[in-house]
């Protein structure tokens, strides 16, 4: 545990930081140029947090009593307050979260002559003092917020040893930090917050901030992915036919806070894609045939749904009471051809099912050209639906459509960890893509469609599709 002063503790950064902190287990001491304002801070912040070490005083005694101080006075008050501290801070960390901001024109960069805040910090202070620049671009309400924060720090310090102290203590609490070079790179940090404010007002973001993105050097070199994050991408509508799919996920994505970045792949939910393409039928609607009929005398399901069964199958594979097991005319093996009543209309009213797409991959290619439109970004997106497998209990989210990837990924004639060459492996990766992201789509009332997936290791293709998925009929063994 390290004691932490917070000069300037009082306002929404300092307080926010605070607690975070003393969640990481720091002793935290508020410091103001008003005392008593100090003592409040920390009474509340103590009161919302028990167990927690809170302690309050002036900005000289606090920093005098600290083992690393943190800054985050407004810019005005930033050369008084490190005249106040400066003979409190010999030896120690000073991490400078000052941005030069001059109202009204918050929108507008305006760095100071020698180019950084944090510059004009280290040249008053002396060099007995390490000044780390960082949290210019991570807003109060995130860190506030207790979950996990969608951004970037950048930490710039003359010292090399202070700037790793820096970013380890603030990946202690949960944010990701990186080194990018002397104090005097500050000021790109600090002329991004003008950035994100006009990014903020122009396109009605919410807090934007910065984000480091490609793969990390093992990741580009071997192959391998360094991990998997799935997102649910949440407040999608209930679609209904003509609905436009991929301008309602495009604005979801922005608003739950996410960022696309090249090689994601999109997950949405077969239904959706259904219910916008119009392929919802109404069984009243629905007149049996012979073979429709013949269907339903041996499954015991209704005349209407058996028809449907047997119009979108080439084969019916396997009939049981109340079971059919189909292969579609798109070539997958499903219960039911794939065809479903959940989540498609209200039971109280006419009975309803949902049919596949006529084209699933045709579906996806058409979603994945104008998310990439939207967001300028090269994607992969995947259709889903939840499948059962020959002798496994349960489903597991499948591929049905895919674009912008090969769906399998050919590992033959790599090698293992001994150097045995791999003969026969070829990863269906598109598959585990469907069922990672169908943990947070879900299967009853969740009302979650669609989920962005990073970090997958894939091949991007112009060509890929899910019939690639799919074993030719000569070599399934289950016939």
């Amino acid at each position: 545990m390290s004691r932490i002063a917070i000069l300037g503790g009082t306002g929404a950064l300092g307080g926010a930081l605070a607690a975070n902190l003393a969640k990481a287990g720091h002793e935290i001491w508020i410091g103001s140029r008003d005392p008593e304002k100090a003592r409040v801070a920390a009474a509340a912040l103590a009161e919302a947090r028990p167990g927690a070490s809170f302690f309050s005083g002036d900005l000289e005694a606090c920093a005098q009593g600290a083992d690393l101080c943190i800054l985050t006075v407004p810019y005005a008050a930033h050369a008084e307050t490190l005249t106040r501290v400066k003979d409190r801070l010999s030896g120690k960390i000073l991490i400078d979260t000052t941005v030069p901001l001059r109202p009204p024109r918050l929108g507008t960069v305006q760095l100071p002559p020698s180019g950084s805040a944090a510059v004009d910090a280290q040249a008053l202070l002396g060099p007995g003092v390490r000044v780390v620049s960082a949290l210019q671009n991570v807003s109060a309400p995130k860190l506030a917020a207790g979950q996990a924060v969608d951004c970037d720090v950048l930490v710039a310090a003359d010292d090399a040893e202070a700037a790793a102290a820096v970013c380890g203590l603030l990946e202690q609490i949960g944010l990701r930090a990186w080194h990018v070079g002397p104090l005097a790179n500050s000021a790109a940090a600090e002329a991004l917050t003008s950035v994100l404010i006009q990014i903020n007002r122009r396109y009605r973001r919410v807090r934007s901030g910065v984000k480091i993105t490609g793969k990390s050097r093992d990741e580009a070199e071997t192959g391998a992915s360094q991990g998997v994050q799935v997102w649910p991408i949440k407040g999608l509508p209930l679609f209904a036919a003509g609905d436009d799919l991929a301008r309602a996920v495009a604005a979801a994505i922005v608003a739950n806070g996410l960022a696309p970045e090249d090689g994601d792949v999109v997950v949405v939910a077969q239904k959706v894609v259904s219910k916008v393409e119009d392929r919802a039928r109404r069984l009243d609607d629905v007149c049996a045939s012979p073979a429709g009929l013949a269907l339903a005398r041996e499954s015991g399901k209704p005349d209407a749904l058996a028809e449907l069964i047997v119009s979108e199958s080439s084969e019916i594979m396997r009939v049981r009471e109340n079971l059919v097991i189909a292969r579609h005319r798109l070539g997958h093996v499903a219960a039911n051809a794939g065809i479903d009543a959940s989540n498609v209309a209200d039971p109280a009213g006419p009975a309803t099912v949902l049919l596949w797409p006529r084209d699933p991959d045709a579906s996806v290619a058409r979603l994945r050209a104008a998310l990439e439109a939207s967001f300028g970004v090269r994607l992969a997106v995947i259709m889903s639906d939840s499948l059962g497998r020959a002798w496994r209990g349960g489903t597991t989210g499948t591929a049905i459509g895919v674009a912008g990837m090969k769906p399998i990924r050919d590992r033959r004639g790599e090698h293992d960890l001994f150097g045995r060459e791999l003969k026969v492996t070829m990863v269906a990766v598109a598959d585990e893509i469907a069922a990672a992201a169908s943990l947070v789509i879900g299967e009853g009332a969740e009302a979650i469609p669609a989920a962005l997936v990073r970090g997958v290791v894939y091949q991007p293709a112009e060509d890929g599709a899910a019939r690639d998925l799919l074993r030719p009929l000569e070599q399934d063994l289950f016939q």
